[in-house]
């Protein structure tokens, strides 16, 4: 089952008025609502902080939809979608529902929103719930624009309709930039993108562990070897190579 998660975020608290829900985070650690056969989860903490696993598996919940502030050192207005994991372990990577949802958003992007996939980033680790950030960036304007809010609530709204057949063939990177590079393939429907293995963190037992953690194992790696030094970029195509095919860019 599919499951959104209502934080003390401003972006997560704004999309929550935008659906009409009535539950607020804090008057209890955890709890719950229904929108239509969509689970919504309410929890007194940061978007970061979701519950923990053990508690989302009672609820039956498979996957987690986290709408989220997004932030930068150099502040635009942006809408992007990501799937967290900080190494040594990663979150469970949905690469057709990630996919599917960031698709949607950017399909009713505000004017002067960029759209962007994110790298592999920050909080929460897990073994097996799949975890997709939906976010809103990159300041207070922007998170409490209702444009922006209005597009992530129109997605969730559709996510009854997803099926776990995906759109396009699972994918995942490695080496890729923060905002990937894969950003308009995904747009275009061309490939659905799971973990993006960032260059500055990028090592063969990451990537290997990353293409393991997925709901459905990438059958393909686009490697970006001119980000890679050397004997790092050797150990990657090396240990990925007897497991998936490769692109190398």
């Amino acid at each position: 089952m599919i499951a959104v998660a209502i934080s003390r975020d401003p972006v997560a608290k704004g999309v929550a008025r935008e659906l009409g829900l009535a539950g607020s985070p804090g008057a209890s650690y955890l709890s719950t609502a229904r929108m239509g056969d969509l689970l919504v989860l309410f929890y007194d903490g940061d978007s970061v902080e979701p519950p923990p696993e053990d508690e989302l598996k009672k609820l039956g919940v498979s996957h987690l939809v986290v709408p989220s502030r997004h932030e930068m050192a150099r502040p635009r207005p942006m809408l992007t979608a990501h799937t967290p994991g900080v190494a040594p372990s990663l979150s469970v990577a949905h690469a057709s529902l990630k996919s599917w949802l960031f698709r949607r958003i950017c399909s009713e992007k505000p004017e002067g929103f960029d759209c962007a996939l994110e790298a592999t980033h920050h909080a929460p680790n897990t073994e097996d719930v799949s975890v997709t950030f939906i976010e809103v960036g990159s300041t207070e304007r922007e998170w409490g624009d209702p444009r922006a809010l209005r597009a992530l609530a129109s997605a969730l709204r559709e996510l009854p309709q997803f099926g776990d057949r995906a759109e396009a063939q699972p994918v995942m990177s490695v080496g890729d930039l923060h905002y990937s590079l894969l950003t308009s393939e995904v747009l275009n429907g061309a490939m659905d993108v799971g973990h993006i293995i960032h260059k500055d963190v990028a090592t063969a037992d990451l990537a290997l562990k990353a293409l393991a953690k997925h709901v459905v194992a990438p059958k393909k790696v686009v490697i970006y070897r001119k980000s890679l030094r050397g004997p790092i970029r050797r150990d990657v195509i090396d240990a990925l190579r007897r497991r998936v095919e490769l692109d190398i860019r």
